[in-house]
């Protein structure tokens, strides 16, 4: 299955990666690598994740890694990672598009 990345998302990898190296470059390299990697097991059972409780109508799911939610979708044959958010942050529709 293909994977693509928001624009969205990417920005979120980049602000958990300088946020984390702010303490430890080593940690925040690895704490990506498994973002990256939960993503990539995704794609190969992606209704493994579960739906996004904030917007059940959506067709939006979420899987978890360490502290993080990734929030994807499915369409066609495709994995689009729409948003990555710490589990403290609430999640708001402006980050969903």
């Amino acid at each position: 299955m293909k994977i693509t990345w928001s624009a969205q998302a990417r920005r979120d990898l980049r602000a958990i990666r300088e946020f984390i190296a702010r303490d430890s470059k080593h940690y925040a390299r690895l704490q990506i690598e498994r973002l990256i990697d939960r993503v990539e097991h995704t794609a190969d059972m992606p209704s493994k994740g579960h739906p996004v409780h904030e917007f059940l109508e959506s067709s939006l799911r979420e899987v978890h890694e360490g502290g993080y939610r990734i929030i994807y979708r499915i369409q066609d044959e495709e994995l689009q990672v729409v948003t990555i958010v710490h589990m403290k942050q609430r999640i708001t529709r402006r980050r969903l598009r």
